[in-house]
């Protein structure tokens, strides 16, 4: 009986002490795998990567910046494949790529390896082009030009003739109102005056009047080139000094009507050069008399290149006419040359022009066909004392010399000039 209760009792026990065993197997291997997966977790917890520079870029050259801290030495990062220097046995690194982004989103794959385990981030950069604010033109804009001309042969005496020097003064009124019709294009209406008062009131005879009213239409962007066309009608007055009324004497009478229509291109060759087409036709009435009523042709091509603060500018343009007769018709060539410095407020300029005036058919009243070749050269400088007004001189030698000996003559003149812009 004693014997079956010792039995019992140690049944119990073993029982107690098994229990007991697998209890600590089982407490044990529980914390091993809890310590395992604490420390796959902290893989990633122990690498952080954040970025040092802004999400967005008004820019598409640029630096990304960002940092690197590990609790363990840093083996390698890489962006977007790339691998970085990374110093020895350090745990936090500071790095900045150079960059060229395409406009839209940018995207950084930043990889990070540590001796204890390893991560993957991304990063986003959007680029936004920076959009330059076009200011608008003023709807209504032009220019008042008070000028007076010192001329040494205002009547343009042959050499070996007296010459008549004398001064006049000069007005031009100018002014456009523009119609916008798209962020490209617009209409604009554009008048333009100019007449000329000789100071020495026996030569009033010789003073001009010229108008012109014109409409506009521009387009900025049109097979890729600024382009403009323009209709108008241009008015040449002359002063009539023997008129039939005597009430009208010294008054301005229309000497010239004429109707133009011309269309232009300008367009960039690079980063420094601009280059421009235009071509015009006129239709050309003569009040006085019907030999020069007719038309006239005109093309020309021009070019500007810009180096630093110097401007250079070529041009050559040819006009042609048909008139009603034949023996005022003629064939013109001009060729420009020029070059501009500008020393802020001050714009120094030289200038060349040659012009050749060839009659097509002979005078009648001297059987000559007419050649005349003129040459201009011109030294100016301008002062800009502010955006609005703006105070220039010019020097101006013009020869001219012709196969008719009444047509030769040279000419010096001194140009005073203030404008004032709006």
């Amino acid at each position: 009986m004693r014997a079956r209760e010792t039995m019992r009792h140690l049944r119990v026990w073993a029982s107690v002490i098994l229990g007991l065993i697998i209890l600590f197997t089982c407490f044990n291997s529980t914390h091993a795998q809890t310590a395992d997966n604490q420390q796959i977790d902290g893989t990633s917890e122990e690498i952080l990567v954040f970025r040092t520079s802004p999400a967005k870029s008004r820019f598409a050259e640029g630096l990304f910046r960002f940092q690197v801290s590990t609790f363990s030495p840093i083996l390698v990062v890489k962006v977007n494949g790339f691998a970085q220097m990374v110093a020895e046995d350090s745990d936090w690194a500071e790095f900045e790529v150079p960059y060229y982004l395409k406009q839209g989103k940018n995207l950084f794959k930043i990889f990070v390896q540590t001796k204890n385990g390893q991560l993957e981030k991304e990063f986003i950069v959007t680029y936004e082009p920076v959009r330059k604010k076009e200011v608008e033109p003023p709807p209504l804009k032009g220019m008042i030009m008070i000028g007076q001309t010192n001329s040494n042969n205002v009547l343009h005496a042959q050499d070996g003739n007296t010459k008549t020097s004398e001064a006049k003064n000069e007005l031009l009124f100018s002014a456009a109102y523009s119609f916008g019709i798209s962020e490209e294009s617009d209409v604009s209406l554009n008048g333009f005056i100019k007449f000329d008062r000789h100071q020495n009131r026996s030569l009033a005879a010789e003073e001009i009047l010229f108008r012109q009213l014109s409409t506009e239409y521009s387009h900025k962007k049109l097979l890729g080139m600024n382009f403009r066309s323009a209709l108008g009608q241009t008015v040449i007055s002359v002063k009539d000094a023997n008129p039939s009324d005597p009430k009208k004497a010294g008054e301005f009478r229309e000497d010239v009507l004429s109707l133009f229509l011309n269309a232009s291109g300008k367009f960039n060759l690079g980063r420094s050069t601009v280059m421009s087409i235009k071509l015009q036709f006129d239709s050309q009435n003569k009040v006085k008399s019907d030999t020069e009523d007719g038309t006239l042709t005109q093309a020309s091509i021009a070019g500007k290149m810009r180096w630093e603060d110097f401007r250079f500018l070529a041009g050559v343009d040819s006009q042609s006419t048909g008139f009603k007769e034949p023996t005022k018709d003629y064939q013109t060539t001009n060729i420009n040359a020029g070059v501009t410095f500008s020393l802020t407020p001050w714009v120094f300029g030289m200038n060349f022009q040659n012009s050749t005036q060839n009659y097509k058919n002979s005078d009648p009243a001297s059987n000559v066909v007419l050649k005349n070749k003129k040459d201009e050269i011109t030294v100016n400088s301008k002062y800009a004392y502010n955006r609005s007004n703006i105070f220039g001189a010019d020097l101006k030698q013009i020869k001219q010399s012709s196969n008719d000996a009444l047509r030769t003559y040279s000419e010096n003149q001194v140009l005073l000039q203030y404008m004032w812009l709006f």
